[in-house]
């Protein structure tokens, strides 16, 4: 279990963010794209110095926003920041080379700390809620893959202010697009040249260690690395990973998606109507899709799961029903696709993705290559309740 000091910092968070207002925030009028290209040095230098004022202020809203939790002077700053240098520090040793050159590259480039620079990286192993869906072939009008992904997470962070398109095309590296914000280089929702689409969800366990790679920068490797859906996968299944989340991998080529399901030590990969999902009471698989929010299908990993009204201390599978991660994230993303009865299409997409979107929804995005649209929270509106911007991502990598 989590040490106790950090769960009851966790409750404070939460108490705050459910009572405090919301800070009415200044949405940028157009969504800004970033080209990178280079060594890790040369991308995180560039990516530093295109968007120095934008790293400095993305970092001072986020970190402040965590600094505010506790209303103790000093105390509050000291326990926001020894939070996140928890998780840091532990999975420094682990991290690639290349995306510790990168940093070094951002820091000198923007400015910014390089411990800073840590910290803010460290937020997506603290927290994050999230939902995906992939569907193809006979769930879909033209049968093309849609990959649609809502990223929840805490509009009071205020990290939508500062959302960016990034093309990164590294040094011997496939090129991908990040959909991501100034100052953060890993990746939580993307798509490379191969066709291959990301997207996560955050899945609370007892089995977890920061003794790993990061979850955004074993995304990113996985886009940087992978030009097959099996490659994906297997770059999660053979990773030192650290907190518990699913993913869900589509490639628009093959037409095909699978979820992999993660903790620390167990990793599951499901195809869509497979015959272990079929057997598990609470579970709604599909013959040409997958959906997943943060509620596992295996029975060795939701026995660890906290998420959804798990309880590792109980034996037994316990019914996600009555979370909203479930009832609203997963049940109405199947349902709905089920009622369209073959006919979903990049507008339907959306209006799925709006139908399951909390007010936490900070990003979201419809994947149909080679189209994309995406949605960023605007002040205090949800992600997928403001306009979507369309993409061609052929052109973004040309």
């Amino acid at each position: 279990m989590r040490p106790s000091w950090q769960r009851v910092l966790s409750g404070i968070a939460l108490v705050i963010s459910c009572l405090s207002p919301v800070t009415p925030l200044v949405a940028a009028e157009e969504l800004p794209v970033v080209y990178l290209s280079g060594t890790p040095y040369e991308i995180g230098r560039e990516h530093g110095q295109k968007l120095r004022k934008e790293v400095s202020q993305c970092m001072q809203q986020v970190l402040g926003y965590f600094r505010s939790y506790l209303k103790i002077p000093v105390v509050r700053s000291w326990a926001a920041n020894g939070w996140l240098d928890t998780a840091w520090k532990q999975a420094l040793r682990f991290m690639p080379q290349d995306i510790k050159e990168e940093l070094r590259g951002l820091s000198e480039g923007s400015g910014v700390h390089l411990r800073q620079l840590y910290r803010l990286h460290a937020v997506p192993e603290r927290t994050y809620a999230c939902a995906n869906l992939a569907a193809w072939a006979g769930a879909t009008e033209d049968e093309r893959l849609i990959h649609i992904r809502n990223l929840d997470w805490n509009m009071e962070a205020g990290i939508q202010r500062f959302a960016v398109v990034f093309v990164i095309r590294p040094t011997g590296k496939q090129a991908f697009v990040s959909f991501g914000w100034a100052g953060f280089m890993g990746v939580l929702t993307g798509i490379n040249e191969s066709g291959l689409s990301i997207g996560q969800v955050g899945a609370e366990t007892v089995d977890w260690s920061f003794r790993g790679e990061p979850m955004a920068f074993l995304m990113r490797r996985l886009l940087e690395d992978s030009k097959t859906l099996d490659e994906a996968a297997a770059v999660i299944l053979k990773a030192r990973r650290t907190v518990g989340v699913n993913y869900v991998l589509a490639d628009a080529k093959s037409k095909r998606a699978v979820a992999v399901e993660t903790t620390h030590r167990y990793a599951r990969v499901f195809t869509a109507n497979d015959p272990a999902e079929q057997a598990v009471p609470y579970a709604k698989p599909l013959v040409h899709a997958i959906v997943r929010a943060d509620v596992a299908m295996d029975p060795m990993i939701r026995e660890r799961q906290i998420a959804a009204h798990g309880n590792p201390y109980r034996d037994g599978l316990e019914d996600p029903s009555g979370s909203s991660s479930y009832d609203v994230r997963y049940c109405k993303f199947a349902d709905g696709l089920l009622a369209l009865e073959g006919n979903l299409d990049p507008r339907s997409a959306m209006d799925l993705a709006r139908a399951v979107a909390p007010p936490s929804n900070v990003q979201s995005v419809v994947f149909a290559w080679p189209d994309v649209w995406v949605a960023n929270a605007q002040g205090s509106t949800p992600a997928a309740q403001t306009p979507y911007y369309h993409l061609d991502v052929q052109e973004l990598l040309k």
